[in-house]
């Protein structure tokens, strides 16, 4: 792709479905539509596990504070990182990223996005297939096991046919389902509070936690901020179809910020009064509110997770399409291409999927904490707010973005410091921390860490010498 293919004859849905930078003309949500857009991808059959693993560290009332700020840190980081270069410049996430990887080092980026997205997909996906089989249940209709699989195949096919419209499916489909997912949340939470009263649910105890206090108030904080910091392979698929910046800044910050951790608190209530359940509604909606309550409950389950999954499923498509062997596909053969590994994991592994939700967690964060410290010391420190489109989209070694063979040393160099970090404050398979996790968590040190690397490594190879689009500095 040379630097000017980007604004030669693409229209809106060729810029939107291939990742070109969207013109403000092209732009058409407005506030309303990238709330409903993020709020329902925000509150999401997810959320129950969410709130269920942090039920295994913290009771009902430190609990939900923890939610609350760990989702405010973790959108922080997502509102200076992705939102302002992705809203400006209507750019995908994965071309916002070629000014610090380089031309080439943006498959990086690829990878995180994809790999992020399906496995979000195929979580929800089978908390679907388990949510109609629960239903089935709840009238005495017994399944085999392999039925989970076999509708969440379905499941994906129908996701497949829905994105055939690009952006505009994404819009139109979220908007019948935000104000249906928003209703499931609030239910469950009355029904829990109902049912076991206000006083005995803040007594509950929490399932699993540490016994040194601090971590876990650290461990809380870490899942939504973990949660939270996935947005980054999300965002731009929403914000960049604002009409402006502020359009998609404030819907996303409170939909998808708060939005996932109010959402979360059904699951982390259902896993404290429950604690077998570990959050997951197909265990313990029925009991609660009866088999009428439980079938509606888990069908509204069903339906939010096909809004999250067309969000996602766009998301990665629209990464994949940055390969070279996938940019020239149709957009209904990429979606399907996107696809596929998810109909593997989901149509003959959805167990083994589902039991490792925490390290994948873990992932979440270990992926996308270093990114966001390099994005935000590069657009507020070092590049001025300011990046050259034309030579974002220039894959020659004549772009401003080509560092060393298309690659930057300092942010892969920065990223695996970050990541390092991360290991050595959490282990993400059994979840055994090192201090200083339990006052900082696992994430904002690798935020940190990632960044001062970056800051100073560019400081030190390109800013002085003025390479690269660095406006030179004083020595």
């Amino acid at each position: 792709m040379t630097a000017t293919e980007p604004t030669t004859g693409a229209g809106s849905s060729s810029a939107s479905d291939n990742g070109w930078p969207l013109p403000r003309s092209s732009r058409t949500w407005g506030g309303g539509s990238v709330f409903t857009a993020s709020i329902a991808t925000a509150v999401a059959t997810w959320c129950f596990i969410i709130g269920g693993y942090v039920s295994y560290y913290l009771q009902a009332g430190p609990g939900t504070v923890a939610m609350i700020a760990g989702s405010l840190i973790g959108i922080l980081f997502i509102a200076l990182a992705c939102v302002p270069i992705t809203a400006k410049y209507g750019c995908d996430t994965v071309t916002s990223t070629v000014p610090q990887l380089g031309v080439r080092g943006k498959y990086l980026a690829v990878a995180l996005i994809y790999l992020a997205t399906i496995g979000w997909n195929i979580y929800l996906i089978v908390l679907l297939g388990r949510s109609v089989v629960a239903i089935a249940g709840a009238v005495d209709i017994s399944m085999p096991s392999w039925t989970v699989g076999l509708i969440g195949v379905i499941a994906i096919g129908l996701v497949v046919v829905i994105l055939r419209k690009g952006a505009d499916s994404v819009k139109d489909f979220t908007r019948l389902i935000a104000a249906v997912v928003i209703l499931l949340a609030i239910a469950v939470i009355v029904l829990i509070v109902k049912d076991t009263g206000w006083s005995n649910l803040m007594s509950l105890p929490a399932t699993a936690p540490y016994d040194d206090e601090k971590a876990n108030w650290a461990s809380g904080l870490e899942v939504l901020i973990s949660v939270n910091l996935s947005w980054w392979a999300y965002t731009a698929a929403i914000a960049r179809n604002g009409a402006r910046a502020r359009t998609s800044l404030w819907p996303v910050v409170f939909a998808l910020g708060l939005g996932v951790g109010l959402g979360s608190l059904a699951g982390f209530y259902g896993g404290l009064v429950v604690p077998d359940s570990a959050g997951d509604p197909t265990l313990f909606v029925v009991d609660l509110g009866g088999t009428a309550f439980g079938i509606v409950a888990l069908g509204f389950v069903v339906v939010s997770s096909f809004g999250t999954t067309t969000v996602g499923m766009y998301s990665a498509a629209l990464a994949l399409r940055q390969l070279p062997g996938v940019k020239n596909l149709s957009w209904r053969m990429s979606t399907v291409v996107a696809a596929i590994p998810a109909l593997i994991l989901v149509g003959f592994f959805p167990n083994p999927v589902f039991d490792n939700f925490s390290v994948f967690l873990a992932f979440l964060a270990i992926a996308f904490a270093p990114m966001c410290g390099i994005q935000i010391v590069d657009w507020f420190l070092l590049r001025k707010q300011s990046y050259d489109v034309a030579a974002i989209y220039d894959a020659t070694p004549r772009s401003t973005y080509w560092f060393t063979g298309g690659i930057n040393p300092v942010a892969f160099g920065s990223f695996a410091l970050g990541v390092v970090t991360y290991l050595y404050l959490l282990d993400p398979v059994s979840y055994v921390f090192r201090s200083p996790f339990e006052y900082m968590t696992a994430s904002i040190p690798t935020v940190i860490v990632s960044a001062v690397a970056y800051w100073i490594g560019s400081r030190v190879f390109y800013v002085r010498s003025g390479r690269f689009g660095y406006v030179a500095g004083p020595r």
